[in-house]
Formats: structure tokens, C-alpha cells, sequence
């Protein structure tokens, strides 16, 4: 698994701990070179270096956090201290349960589709908000819209236009805001449960050719 951050002492400790072996790298680029050679079983990603990377390596970020184990890092205070967004035992638990892989380029493609997002309790779709999908992967997508979404939920997004408008169950992996209006602009939904039908339409209309053998995140 590896670490996104340029002071790797300070998670030396805490990875020994969660009995992981971490591999190093300083800088976005530096970290997707890295996964040209070698497989990966999951992910540390400091929040404020992932979102001042440039925009393609940025979005190839928010990719991988769709796809492998994830744990969230925030820097706090003058010292920089190093504060979990996510479980650390649960993220161990989880890196150990994936089995390492090569990372397979799942390309996000700019789109402008009109959907419906509520969350997965809400089976009849009662209050629902009108969400804008502002790009597609394979495995995910953005969405703009408003509503009060948690990291980590589930939610059902129906995407209008679709042969098949069975809704997708998806979860969110990331978060856009502005936290001066308290306005939550978007996020980043990973699929989690999408009917092949509607996969091989999105590559058909959307996406473009998915890889041999590619079914998709949760494809069901």
C-alpha cells in the first residue's frame, strides 16, 4: 500500500502498528509513477496534497479512491499533525482482505446528464434532489447537486435518458464544498451495484471502450 506525504516519520509508528508496509511517495506524480511497476492493495492520501495536485493527477486520485482501500489525512496545526478522517483498523482490515493489483486507468470523461440522487433508504425515490453528472468512469462519476450526503453513504442515483433507469447504488467517496457558504457543491460517487446493460451503454454513448474483460465496479 502506499503513502501519499513528504514526512513518511510521522505514520512510521502508526503503520507498524496496524502491522502494514507502507511504500513512500512525496508527490502525486511521483506516486502514479510508482504504480506503473508496482500493485496496490490500498491507499493513505493526504487530503491537501491530493486536492493541489494538477488537475489530471488530481483526478486520477479521486479514481483510485473509487477502486482500492482508502484512508483520509488531514494536516492540523502549526506542527502539522497528522489526523485520520477514516478508521485506521478498519482500513487495515481492508487492505488486508484486497488483494494487491495493478492499477487498471479507468479515464473520466466529461458529460452533462441529468439525474436524481437520494439516499439507499429511500427505495421509492420520496425525496429525492436533482443532481447534474458532470463527468463518468467506468467505476464512478461526479455529480453536482445539493443535499445533506455523507462520506461513506450509499445512495441511489437514477441518471434520465437511460434505456434501462433501474437506479444505480453507488457510494460517495469524496466531497466538494465550499466551507465559507457551507455549500456543498458536489461529490464523487464510486458505483457500487450497476446492471451491465447500463455499463454497456455508458461505455457505448459516454465513456468509450472499457478494457477486455472489464465489468465494472459492483456490476450486478
Amino acid at each position: 500500500m502506499f503513502v501519499l506525504t513528504d514526512r513518511p516519520w510521522d505514520y512510521d509508528a502508526d503503520m507498524r502498528q496496524l502491522g502494514l508496509t507502507p511504500s513512500y511517495a512525496p508527490s502525486a506524480h511521483l506516486l502514479l509513477e510508482e504504480l506503473l511497476e508496482h500493485p496496490a492493495s490500498g491507499f493513505v492520501l493526504e487530503v491537501d496534497k491530493v486536492m493541489h495536485s494538477p488537475g489530471p493527477e488530481r483526478d486520477q486520485l479521486f479514481q483510485l479512491a473509487c477502486v482500492f482501500p482508502l484512508l483520509r489525512v488531514l494536516r492540523k496545526g502549526q506542527d502539522r499533525a497528522v489526523a485520520y478522517l477514516d478508521d485506521p483498523d478498519g482500513f487495515s482490515s481492508r487492505v488486508r482482505a484486497f488483494p494487491a493489483r495493478e492499477v487498471r486507468h479507468c479515464g473520466r470523461v466529461p458529460v452533462l446528464l441529468h439525474g436524481l440522487l437520494t439516499s439507499s433508504e429511500d427505495e421509492s425515490f420520496a425525496s429525492p434532489v436533482r443532481a447534474n453528472i458532470l463527468d463518468l468512469s467506468g467505476v464512478g462519476g461526479f455529480v453536482s447537486c445539493p443535499g445533506d450526503f455523507d462520506f461513506g453513504q450509499q445512495v441511489q442515483l437514477r441518471i434520465e435518458g437511460m434505456e434501462d433507469s433501474t437506479p444505480v447504488l453507488a457510494s460517495i467517496r469524496w466531497r466538494k464544498g465550499e466551507a465559507r457558504k457551507r455549500l456543498l457543491h458536489g461529490f464523487g460517487l464510486h458505483f457500487e451495484n450497476i446492471r451491465p446493460g447500463q455499463l454497456r451503454e455508458l461505455a457505448a454513448r459516454f465513456i468509450g471502450p472499457l478494457e477486455a474483460g472489464y465489468a465494472g465496479a459492483g456490476a450486478a
